[in-house]
C-alpha cells in the first residue's frame, strides 16, 4: 500500500470516527478549511449560511404573522386556495416555530463565524437573536404559527397579563432581529456578485451562473419595490423596468430543462434539480408582479394594490424558502 493510498484511508477512518462521536466541531473546521483553499469568499459565504438559514426559516415568517396579529383578518375559507397557501414555504412539515427552531436557529447558529473568527458583531448580534427568540416562543403559544399566522390558542382569550407579555417579548423579538438583519443582509448582498464572478470565471456563464443570477434578479426585484414603497416612488415604469428585469432572468432557465441524455449523474444535474424545485414558486413571484402590474394599470383600490404588494414579498419569501432547503443539500 503506498503512502498515499494509507494518508487517504487514514483520513476516512478519522473522519468515521469523528462522527460517531459527533464530533461536529473538526468537521466544520474541515469544511472551513476547504472552502477558504477554493477562496476567501467561499469560507465567508459557508460561515454565513446558517445565520441566513435561520432568518430566512424563522424571522421572515414571524414577522408576517406577527403582522397579522396587530392587524387581524379573516382566516381562509378551506378552499384550494387554503391548500396551496400551505406550499408556498417548503416548511410544511413544521406544525409550529419550535420545530424549525431546533433546526436551524440552535444554540450552534454562529460557530463557523466564531471558527473563521470573522465579523465578531455579527455573531453576537445572532446570538443575541437566539435568546430574543426562545424568550418570544416560550412565552407565545403559537397555533400553527406559520400557516394561521396566529400567537394565541383559537380556544382562549389572552388576559390583559398575557397581552401585556405577548407584546413585550415581541419588541425584544423585533428589536434583536432588526440589527441582525441591518447587519447581515448588506453582507450577503455584497457576497453574490463576487460569487457570481468565480462561476464565470471558472465554468463561464452555464447553468449555476444563471441560477444564481436568477436569485440575485429575485432579491434586487424585492428590494427595489420595498425601497421605492417606503420612500413613496414607486410608479408604473419602475414596476414594468423591474419585472422584466426578473423576466429575462427567469427565461434563461428554460434551455436548461430539457430531458436528461444517459444514466450518469453529472456536475450539472443539482442546479438542474433546483431550477425545477422553484420552479413553481419561481413562476407564482412573477405572477404576483405582473397582478400588481395589471390592478394598478386598471386603477384599482388601495386596499387591493396593498394586498397585491403583499402576495409579491410573500411570494419572495416562499421562492427563498424552496431555495434555500435544496441548496444547502447540494452544495
Amino acid at each position: 500500500m503506498t503512502t498515499r493510498v494509507m494518508f487517504c484511508v487514514g483520513i476516512f477512518f478519522a473522519l468515521v470516527v469523528m462522527a460517531l462521536t459527533s464530533a461536529t466541531r473538526p468537521f466544520l473546521q474541515l469544511d472551513l478549511w476547504l472552502d477558504g483553499r477554493d477562496a476567501p469568499i467561499t469560507a465567508q459565504a459557508n460561515a454565513l449560511s446558517p445565520v441566513i438559514a435561520c432568518v430566512n426559516r424563522i424571522d421572515v415568517q414571524w414577522r408576517v404573522a406577527y403582522d397579522r396579529y396587530k392587524k387581524p383578518q379573516p382566516p381562509l375559507p378551506r378552499d384550494q386556495r387554503w391548500l396551496k397557501s400551505l406550499k408556498d414555504f417548503d416548511d410544511s412539515d413544521a406544525f409550529n416555530v419550535r420545530d424549525i427552531q431546533r433546526d436551524v436557529c440552535g444554540q450552534g447558529l454562529t460557530e463557523k463565524l466564531d471558527l473563521l473568527a470573522w465579523q465578531p458583531e455579527l455573531a453576537r448580534q445572532a446570538n443575541e437573536y437566539v435568546r430574543a427568540l426562545s424568550h418570544v416562543t416560550t412565552t407565545i403559544a403559537p397555533t400553527r404559527f406559520y400557516r394561521e399566522a396566529s400567537f394565541t390558542s383559537g380556544s382562549q382569550q389572552p388576559s390583559p397579563g398575557e397581552l401585556d407579555a405577548i407584546e413585550r417579548v415581541s419588541q425584544e423579538y423585533i428589536g434583536a432581529s432588526t440589527a441582525l438583519r441591518q447587519s447581515l443582509l448588506p453582507l450577503d448582498a455584497a457576497q453574490r456578485p463576487e460569487q457570481l464572478k468565480l462561476i464565470e470565471a471558472r465554468l463561464g456563464r452555464d447553468i449555476h451562473w444563471d441560477l444564481l443570477a436568477y436569485m440575485i434578479q429575485a432579491r434586487e426585484t424585492v428590494d427595489v419595490l420595498d425601497e421605492a414603497m417606503k420612500n413613496r416612488t414607486l410608479t408604473p415604469k419602475l414596476l414594468a423596468d423591474t419585472t422584466a428585469k426578473l423576466q429575462q432572468a427567469w427565461n434563461r432557465r428554460e434551455p436548461w430543462l430539457a430531458p436528461r441524455t444517459g444514466g450518469f449523474q453529472n456536475k450539472t444535474d443539482a442546479a438542474r434539480d433546483l431550477w425545477l424545485r422553484i420552479g413553481e414558486p419561481g413562476q407564482s413571484y412573477l405572477e404576483a408582479l405582473n397582478t400588481l402590474q395589471a390592478d394598478w394599470h386598471n386603477h384599482a383600490k388601495p386596499e387591493r394594490l396593498s394586498e397585491d404588494y403583499y402576495a409579491v414579498t410573500r411570494s419572495y419569501d416562499g421562492l427563498l424558502s424552496h431555495y434555500n432547503r435544496l441548496a444547502r443539500a447540494s452544495f
